[in-house]
């Protein structure tokens, strides 16, 4: 389980230090491929579950010709890396994938359950502004719970007796 958040700054190279708690869980290799944002930094078994998902959107020829399906194809594998640490606990990000999370020198690496996401710091704020206040986070356990407006008291709260 990935949780908490470290700021880093980038070496010249486009290098930072992994954090050592994070290093242990990730394992040998793992991979980094875009997220909304962000980027995403799966350990590998994590991602053959979602290349699998990915997967089983269609048969092969609709992985080739519906759009929508090669959109989110592209997104999860067109920039991603297959990757370990050095003897150091760094890694390299492309410049690709840094430029997709709008990271230039600075990032925040945020433990999130089952995976990592590296932002750029002024990303990682605006983010949490628009998306991490109260009532956005009401809103979110209420759509993820399946609330109904019905269910819940004026004030947003499920009422008694209410399923949650």
């Amino acid at each position: 389980m990935f949780g908490g958040s470290f700021n880093h700054k980038l070496d010249e190279v486009g290098r930072f230090i992994v954090p050592k708690k994070f290093r242990f869980s990730l394992g040998e290799r793992f991979v980094i491929t875009r997220g909304l944002g962000c980027l995403l930094v799966l350990t590998t078994e994590r991602f053959e579950l979602i290349k699998a998902q990915a997967q089983g959107l269609g048969n092969p020829m609709m992985m080739l010709f519906n759009p929508e399906i090669g959109r989110l194809y592209r997104h999860l594998f067109g920039e991603m890396v297959e990757t370990s640490c050095d003897g150091q606990g760094r890694i390299q990000l492309t410049p690709e994938l840094r430029a997709h999370a709008g990271i230039d020198k600075d990032l925040v690496m945020v433990g999130v359950g089952e995976w990592c996401e590296l932002w750029g710091t002024d990303n990682w704020e605006a983010y949490k502004n628009d998306n991490l206040t109260p009532e956005q986070l009401i809103k979110a356990a209420a759509a993820a719970l399946g609330s109904k407006e019905g269910g819940e008291g004026s004030d947003g709260v499920p009422s008694a007796g209410s399923a949650l």
